[in-house]
């Protein structure tokens, strides 16, 4: 699902939330490990404030969304993007969306987060980075050199995430691929 569908869905909905902060909180949510489906749409329905109607009619999208979310976590050749807007939109909103991505991905992670959370050093300076990421200003003016180095940033927030995940599930080769029960 694309940022621009999973928006039109929470249009439709009549949810109130951001695309990339809701998928930033189910990343996090999901490198802590193995998660029931169920609890999964019970944090997603608390986290985006859902009617038990709203949370019904989203059920089998969010399904979808959630196993697509696991699978491009796990997935080993690196291909995990977060889910941020299209290049289209002005510079500023973009950065807005990483903050919100990056703040709701700790969030997910401490929702997650159980008595064997354990990372390496460098998942530790990760997950430092990418909580100060989330704290990003938009107050500055933005030059040429701007768009390059939003892309390194998003970047860094992927390889930074897939980093997080790779300590958290030292399990995961080519021949494991847990899934959401």
């Amino acid at each position: 699902m694309t940022f621009e569908q999973l928006e039109d869905l929470f249009f439709a909905l009549e949810i109130n939330a951001s695309p990339s902060g809701f998928h930033g909180f189910l990343c996090g949510r999901l490198s802590c490990g193995a998660v029931d489906l169920k609890q999964l749409i019970d944090a997603s329905t608390s986290w985006l404030a859902l009617s038990h109607e709203q949370a019904e009619a989203a059920e089998d999208s969010f399904e979808e969304f959630y196993q697509s979310s696991l699978n491009n976590l796990e997935d080993l050749s690196f291909l995990f993007q977060p889910l941020l807007p299209d290049d289209e939109l002005p510079l500023t909103e973009r950065l807005v969306a990483v903050g919100e991505w990056c703040c709701n991905y700790i969030s997910g992670l401490g929702e997650g987060m159980g008595e064997e959370f354990e990372v390496s050093m460098e998942g530790k300076e990760a997950l430092q980075d990418i909580s100060a990421i989330g704290q990003i200003s938009v107050d500055f003016e933005t030059d040429d050199d701007g768009e390059r180095d939003y892309a390194e940033l998003v970047e860094f927030i992927r390889i930074a995430v897939q980093l997080v995940f790779a300590d958290l599930h030292p399990e995961l080769d080519a021949e494991t691929e847990p899934t959401i029960h």
